[in-house]
């Protein structure tokens, strides 16, 4: 069943929090990161096998685990106050949650890295979540 566009402005987000927070569903939020976090767990450990076949290829391997566990992570949007602060959150939690998993390696520690995967985590989140409340 969908939700029409009327019944999506009327409802209230789920969490009582004023200011930014209060435009987030945390709930879907929450599993969205979870599920994010499995994919870019997933992805990482599966990482070397496509570098086994090029060094660029587990590099693209990597860029498409990150990109994809983003947009997943922000696909339960569709209902939030803010899809886009919605998307936001769940993309960039789900990046927060690997990064102690990453951090105890010296290649895990490039500051460049970091920056550039939490920024696209920041940009595909949102227009995932764009996406996913156009649909609904």
């Amino acid at each position: 069943m969908g939700v029409s566009r009327a019944d999506r402005s009327d409802r209230k987000p789920s969490s009582p929090t004023a200011g930014a927070a209060g435009r987030v569903d945390v709930p879907n939020a929450v599993r969205g990161a979870s599920t994010g976090f499995s994919i870019l767990v997933i992805g990482g450990l599966l990482a070397p096998f496509a570098a086994m076949v090029s060094a660029p290829a587990g590099a693209i391997w990597l860029a498409g685990v990150a990109v994809t566990a983003f947009a997943v992570a922000a696909r339960r949007s569709a209902l939030a106050g803010n899809p886009f602060v919605h998307g936001a959150v769940a993309a960039l939690i789900s990046y927060l949650l690997v990064l102690p998993l990453i951090l105890p390696f010296e290649a895990g520690r490039n500051v460049t890295q970091i920056l550039l995967t939490a920024a696209t985590a920041l940009v595909v989140g949102p227009l995932s979540a764009w996406y996913a409340a156009r649909r609904a």
